[in-house]
């Protein structure tokens, strides 16, 4: 096809996710250790966001951010067991209605029976019917005791008076996230090299018609069986381990401190945070190459010209940054997230952005580019297109973006600018502060001067006013979003 013909098709888009993906382990991204080629290719040729922030650091609620354009308190799902509800347009209306052929293939996480609007639609179920009686397999290695591994269903499922998932083999301990890095399932049987194949037939397939397709991952998401290729490329004692204080581990608040890795700030806990990063990159690395056999794909059938193709994910991982893993907080590691877009001639590339971007911007950025209007019924975004961004990066992005955890009950909110990091913390009070206790916390970081976020201003006299300002700003966009009464 030449290049006359594939400027009057209408523009494809193709959306890789991933799960739980710290920007700090990616080559693009500056990591030297972590083994990235095809992603760090995609960047080469496209766009890297440094300020891409996650709206909800958990699973649900970040992805139906993603898909909606709406931050969790408006679209509902506030938690890994809560659905979207029914009549919630999601970018998948939009492009149907639009005459596109839109699919979901890998981990979407709805624990419910929807499609959410996709007419080609295959999340673990499909997964499951492929692997027939290796699920038992794999539904061990992922947890399936614990949901929110893949597998959510198991759990949800199931009645109460049940004891484990029946899938999980009796003959099995139970799983309990101890970086067992043993290989259950040949390679070719791991959920990533399942999307990845069955996203290249949805191309070959429709590869004629426009088309949307998410391409999701479940890795690097805990817990960690890669391959063995993989399992084995990094060697725990040549994973250099992150520095912070003591000092900032008293400063953190409780819902910060409940996500400490085991032995935290020992010589014991040195080793078991250097065996989860080594086997935590192993998910990297195998995610990648799966990445790389879509983006192969693309290429094979003449694709790549006419797609804008994005990476990025739901969450990030702490990687023991400030003593934690996991997400669940607004630092860095959590809460800033990779970020890359490619689309020969019109996103300049090996280029770099510093635009403030969350979440909420993919679904009218998509619309935007493709020149699609929302449809019917559809709620106004809480998102803002960064379409003129990716023409031109050194364009700034929103003046802030907009993250908030723990809703409804003990919520916490985050407000970033260009300069500065403000996070409001509604209520630290623990068990032991007695009934009807509650205490409020902020933090405050110089984003410009300290990316490490190892100083929090909050406490510091000679930073009252920025504080305050910083406060007034978020109860004024919350009173905006209806959820000033959570002040009240």
């Amino acid at each position: 096809m030449n290049g006359d013909d594939q400027s009057k098709r209408p523009l494809n888009i193709l959306w890789i996710t991933s799960d739980q993906h710290s920007s700090h382990a990616l080559g693009c991204y500056g990591n030297h250790v972590v083994q990235t080629p095809n992603l760090d290719r995609l960047a080469a040729e496209g766009l890297c966001f440094d300020q891409h922030f996650c709206s909800y650091p958990v699973c649900v609620p970040a992805r139906f951010t993603m898909i909606t354009g709406l931050y969790p308190h408006h679209h509902g799902a506030v938690n890994n067991n809560t659905p979207l509800p029914l009549r919630t347009r999601t970018v998948a209306h939009h492009f149907g209605q639009a005459g596109y052929v839109t699919a979901w293939i890998g981990k979407m996480h709805p624990v419910d029976g929807q499609t959410h609007g996709f007419d080609y639609y295959m999340d673990m179920g499909a997964y499951f019917d492929y692997l027939g009686p290796k699920t038992r397999i794999f539904t061990y290695g992922m947890g399936a005791e614990d949901s929110g591994c893949g597998s959510p269903w198991i759990t949800c499922f199931r009645q109460p008076s049940e004891g484990r998932s029946a899938w999980v083999p009796p003959e099995l301990p139970r799983h309990n996230d101890t970086l067992d890095v043993r290989e259950l399932l040949p390679e070719e049987d791991h959920f990533e090299s399942f999307v990845a194949r069955e996203t290249i037939r949805v191309l070959e397939t429709y590869r004629n018609e426009p088309f949307f397709i998410v391409a999701s991952f479940l890795k690097p998401h805990n817990p960690f069986a890669p391959p063995a290729e993989y399992a084995t490329m990094y060697r725990p004692e040549d994973m250099p381990l992150p520095e912070w204080s003591s000092e900032q581990l008293a400063q953190l608040p409780p819902q910060a401190r409940a996500h400490c890795y085991p032995g935290v700030g020992t010589p014991a806990g040195d080793a078991w945070l250097r065996r989860f990063i080594a086997a935590y990159y192993g998910n990297v690395s195998h995610m990648d190459a799966c990445a790389g056999r879509i983006l192969d794909a693309l290429d094979r059938l003449d694709l790549d010209q006419n797609t804008l193709v994005v990476y990025t994910t739901d969450h990030g991982e702490m990687l023991g940054e400030h003593g934690l893993r996991g997400k669940f907080c607004f630092f860095d590691g959590s809460a800033r997230l990779p970020l890359i877009a490619r689309l020969p001639g019109h996103i300049p590339a090996g280029r770099r952005a510093n635009a403030l971007v969350d979440q909420a911007d993919f679904v009218p950025t998509f619309l935007d580019l493709a020149g699609i209007a929302p449809a019917p019924r559809s709620q106004a975004f809480d998102g803002q297109s960064f379409a003129p961004v990716l023409a031109e990066p050194n364009r700034p992005g929103k003046p802030f973006v907009f993250g908030e955890y723990g809703l409804p009950r003990r919520p916490f909110y985050m407000r970033r600018d260009e300069r500065w990091k403000y996070v409001y913390y509604t209520d630290t009070s623990t068990e032991r502060d007695g009934v009807g206790a509650q205490r409020t916390a902020e933090e405050l970081y110089d984003a410009a001067n300290d990316r490490e976020e190892r100083i929090n201003l909050a406490g510091d006299p000679a930073y009252a006013d920025i504080v305050i300002q910083q406060r007034s700003a978020l109860f004024a966009y919350l009173k905006v979003q209806a959820e000033a009464t959570l002040f009240e």
